[in-house]
């Protein structure tokens, strides 16, 4: 116990002269005398905020989004901008508008397991074995070695494309046998601890993990233990009984350049890493607990010892669920409908969140200049044709499709040329071995494709089949007319090779 506390006073003290560090730099980046000029003058920087979140959703077409800025005090500005739904312009985005928050929700899984540290009822520095026995992937004794910790910054080892997303199931024991199959089956990507691969899985398993120690639903512990200690009333994970909360924001994406709506389907077993619902008036009351180091509020959920370990970076500058840098602190979320980001400066002095109804990394880049505004700095242009609605990789297929199809349109018109001309005739027999080469060569390109796009790709993105990838819609329609074009192709070229051969001409 001794050692154990003399391990965390280095490493509280580490974790304060790394952030001291860190803020002497972004002084240096942004010079004291700017920054404060900003916060003092709150009118022109919230009109150069409003100009800048403006100005990118008319250039990007954006439906909706909703911003707060925060400092130690409270909330310094907030609004909504935009529309709910693209289908009612009568529904506008206000600041307690509620959008489903991604990849964001997963700072709040971390709160969770701190405050669980602090109770001790959990241990981060102990094997995830030691809570989850059934835990095991194919190399067990390297598995054995992933820590609490490691599944916090990404550090476990566990592959990127390896989620739950397909478990549907809310009985837990389903969901946690489903996981076992899928999770003993794979290959760790290196020594836990040493390596930085960002997965979902790390945070799906800690809401296992949550759920095993505390003997509640994840729901229902968040609820009573973290939102309503942060008074964040309408924050929860909503996603499977949303008719009670009025105010929520539809998902948009883009499909082949045309913005649609679109409804998002989250499994319960993904409620921890993606499935949290929120809004910028509860997500203020959040940043401003962090920026006071958890004091201050009557019922802060963790410390502040617990906030500089969320906090301290490892070798990657990944903190728990958190991007650690020099100048911020930040962690961003998206989901096919919708994009998210959160950013604390380094010196805790501010911080702000951004929220858009619409999955683009528009929204990404906006949120940092938004950070520059604030900070002082001068935002960087986001120009329409740096952010396109159809992917490179989609625009690719389609080209790759129109070269395929010119293809089967000329060696079709061959044959029919062939044909009417009686330069070729129809002959049905048994083709050679000769004969039968470049076609079972063709056959053979054309299922090796098969297999690449609806077996190996499906699994390397981590979707169990290549109509669940809902991120790009694009590539998968494209993919999809790929396939027919080559098949039509496939089936045409061997016919031609092995049955019309050239006859007398008239």
């Amino acid at each position: 116990m001794k050692n154990q506390l003399v391990r965390w006073k280095v490493r509280r003290f580490t974790c304060r002269l790394w952030l001291g560090l860190s803020l002497f730099i972004f002084l240096l980046v942004f010079h004291p005398s700017e920054i404060f000029a900003d916060i003092n003058h709150l009118d022109e920087t919230i009109k150069r905020i409003e100009i800048e979140i403006e100005t990118n959703m008319k250039t990007h077409h954006i439906p909706g989004m909703a911003f707060a800025l925060v400092d130690k005090k409270g909330v310094l500005y907030s609004r909504g901008f935009g529309l709910l739904d693209i289908r009612d312009d009568s529904a506008k985005v206000n600041e307690q508008t509620n959008f489903m928050l991604g990849s964001l929700s997963k700072v709040f899984v971390s709160l969770a397991v701190m405050q669980l540290y602090e109770k001790g009822i959990l241990d981060i520095d102990l094997p995830v074995v030691h809570y989850l026995p059934w835990f095991s992937a194919k190399e067990a004794t390297l598995s054995n070695q992933i820590k609490v910790r490691h599944l916090l910054n990404h550090s476990s080892g566990l592959p990127d494309r390896l989620n739950v997303h397909d478990i549907t199931s809310l009985d837990k024991q389903d969901r946690i046998n489903k996981m076992i199959r899928k999770i003993s089956e794979v290959q760790l990507t290196g020594q836990p601890g040493e390596i930085f691969e960002y997965t979902n899985m790390n945070t799906d398993l800690l809401q296992i993990l949550i759920e095993e120690v505390t003997g509640e639903p994840f729901a229902q512990y968040m609820k009573q233990h973290i939102f309503v200690s942060l008074d964040m009333e309408r924050t929860g994970y909503f996603a499977f009984d949303g008719s009670h909360l009025s105010n929520s924001a539809t998902g948009h994406r883009y499909h082949w350049g045309q913005l649609e709506p679109f409804k998002e389907e989250l499994s319960y077993a993904t409620s921890g890493s993606a499935g949290l619902s929120s809004n910028v008036s509860d997500l203020a009351k959040f940043i401003v607990n962090l920026l006071n180091d958890g004091e201050g509020h009557r019922s802060s959920p963790i410390s502040s010892d617990s906030i500089d370990q969320m906090f301290m970076p490892n070798q990657y500058g990944a903190g728990f669920n958190w991007h650690v840098f020099p100048h911020n602190i930040y962690m961003e979320g998206g989901l096919p409908g919708f994009t998210t980001i959160l950013i604390l400066s380094a010196d805790k002095s501010f911080g702000l969140v951004l929220l858009s109804n619409s999955k683009q990394d528009i929204t990404f880049h906006s949120g940092f200049n938004l950070f520059r505004i604030v900070a002082g700095g001068t935002p960087k242009p986001l120009l329409a044709s740096d952010f396109p609605h159809v992917s490179l990789s989609a625009r690719l297929i389609v080209m790759l499709t129109a070269l395929i199809g010119l293809g089967l349109v000329c060696v079709a018109g061959m044959i029919g040329w062939g044909l009417w001309k009686g330069r070729r005739r129809f002959v049905f027999g048994k083709p050679n071995g000769r004969k039968l080469a470049i076609p079972l060569l063709i056959l053979s390109l054309f299922f090796g494709f098969m297999y690449y796009i609806y077996i190996l790709l499906p699994v390397n993105i981590g979707v169990p089949s290549l109509h669940d990838y809902k991120k790009d819609p694009d590539i998968v329609q494209g993919l999809e007319i790929f396939t027919s074009t080559f098949a039509a192709f496939t089936i045409i070229l061997c016919l031609k090779l092995l049955f019309f051969v050239r006859g007398n001409g008239r």
